[in-house]
């Protein structure tokens, strides 16, 4: 029996005409994986998408909002908590997290009582050079040189949180994929600092190195850790399954895994007392 889920990374469509069938298949996935609540990310120049899905269905999704720290001004802050959106998804900055020239906006997360989910460690890419030759990818390779010119992994580290949460200890931080692979400091982070939160997304790889690391209850506490997917529609339901089958490898009693899929994000996005 699949617990109850909060997926708390998802990222949604950019194009509208993809709309109303994304939906329908994320409808589809709630109601058959009992899948309670869904964190809709939204692409820069869509959040507006996230807003229609959030207002129609709130049942279901809750909204995060894409934020561009290097071009966007504070102010954007109040006006996405105005319109509803629970929080922010931070990723791709050209400067470490924790500059100070960031904090105006993290300042007003806090203020707004807003949730944000920072991208943590290595950022992926369309082609695996440990799986596929290069080669036979050049467009994919054209992609992701022009996706991350001038950006880096180095700018993204989980130790960052660490200094953001010392500075706003009331915001609610969350680091995606435990960091990976920077698995420890992002377990040591989250075990010091109150306001800390890393989510297990990230697909076969992130997961593989987790149960083999054994992080969950020896390195970072159940109560800090969330399930997310980070996934296609198509291998969303495999991640629920995989997941709930490997915490309960682990030795996770049935609260404890709750607390994992559902309960801890549902505090932290407050739907739970």
């Amino acid at each position: 029996m699949i617990p109850r889920v909060f997926d708390v990374h998802v990222h949604f469509v950019e194009d509208e005409r993809l709309y109303s069938d994304r939906v329908e298949q994320l409808l589809r996935y709630a109601e058959e994986f009992n899948v309670r609540k869904i964190a809709l990310i939204g692409n820069l120049g869509a959040n507006h998408l996230v807003e229609k899905a959030f207002r129609e269905y709130p049942d279901v999704f809750v909204g995060l909002a894409r934020v561009d720290l290097d071009a966007d001004e504070p102010e954007v802050v109040d006006e996405y908590n105005k319109r509803g959106f629970a929080g922010l998804k931070v990723i791709l900055t050209r400067k470490d997290y924790d500059d100070p020239s960031y904090f105006p906006f993290y300042e007003r997360a806090e203020e707004n009582n807003m949730v944000v989910l920072f991208h943590t460690g290595v950022i992926g890419g369309p082609v695996d050079y440990l799986l596929q030759e290069p080669s036979a990818f050049p467009k994919s390779e054209e992609v992701a040189t022009q996706m991350l010119k001038g950006k880096s992994s180095a700018r993204m580290r989980s130790l960052f949180l660490d200094t953001i949460a010392n500075t706003f200890p009331k915001l609610k931080i969350i680091g995606a994929h435990l960091g990976w692979p920077e698995y420890l400091v992002s377990c040591a982070v989250a075990r010091w600092r109150r306001n800390v939160y890393f989510d297990i997304s990230g697909g076969e790889v992130v997961r593989r190195h987790i149960i083999e690391g054994k992080y969950i209850k020896r390195e970072i506490s159940v109560k800090k850790v969330l399930f997310g997917t980070d996934s296609n529609v198509e291998k969303m339901p495999r991640e629920v399954v995989c997941w709930y089958d490997a915490l309960r490898g682990m030795g996770l009693t049935h609260e404890e895994i709750d607390s994992v899929m559902y309960g801890n994000a549902a505090k932290i996005f407050h739907l739970e007392e």
